[in-house]
């Protein structure tokens, strides 16, 4: 969302733009966080709503949930996690993330809650690469129709992966093998 507010407002500062894994509005992501969340498996759904219910987001069993069931499926798919992905959620901003998103990756009511940046897509210049992947919170096809709206855009899609961190790019930045 910043690169694309970014690049709206600041082209000439820059030669090149990766958006991976977001659409160009809320409501893209709330519909396709829901889709997703509506394909986990029942008991997991029941515990995410026996806390929602109660408002409950930082109880124990409901974190231990988002992050065992959902980030493990759509956002990292290693296991375990590269040190900096689990640093990187040690060490998340909890109060600007619940003023700028909401409680939760499915309950999206703060500050960006009506961002949309669908219409202005075209007028991105810079050469782009929209990426994203089959295990992403961000639907394809979205991420398709960007790489169409961005005028010198390139959409590349990781079929049996997640492009936050995957596979393929933990091996690129730690020399490993999957």
């Amino acid at each position: 969302m910043l690169a694309i507010e970014y690049a709206l407002a600041y082209p000439q500062h820059l030669k090149g733009l990766i958006i991976s894994n977001m659409a160009a509005s809320m409501r893209s992501f709330e519909k396709r966080i829901l889709a997703l969340r509506a394909a986990l498996p029942k008991e997991v759904i029941a515990t995410l709503e026996k806390y929602e219910k109660s408002g409950s987001y930082d109880a124990p069993e409901y974190q231990q949930t988002v992050f065992e069931k959902v980030y493990t499926t759509f956002l990292c798919r290693l296991n375990p996690w590269p040190e900096p992905v689990s640093r990187g959620m040690r060490n998340f901003n909890l109060k600007i993330y619940n003023y700028m998103q909401g409680p939760n990756e499915f309950t999206v009511t703060g500050a960006r809650k009506n961002w949309d940046r669908w219409a202005h897509l075209s007028r991105i210049k810079t050469r782009t690469l929209v990426l994203g992947a089959k295990y992403d919170e961000m639907d394809p096809e979205d991420l398709r129709k960007m790489g169409d709206l961005i005028p010198n855009a390139l959409t590349v899609s990781l079929r049996e992966s997640g492009s936050f961190w995957n596979e393929a790019t933990a091996c690129d930045f730690y020399s490993c093998a999957p």
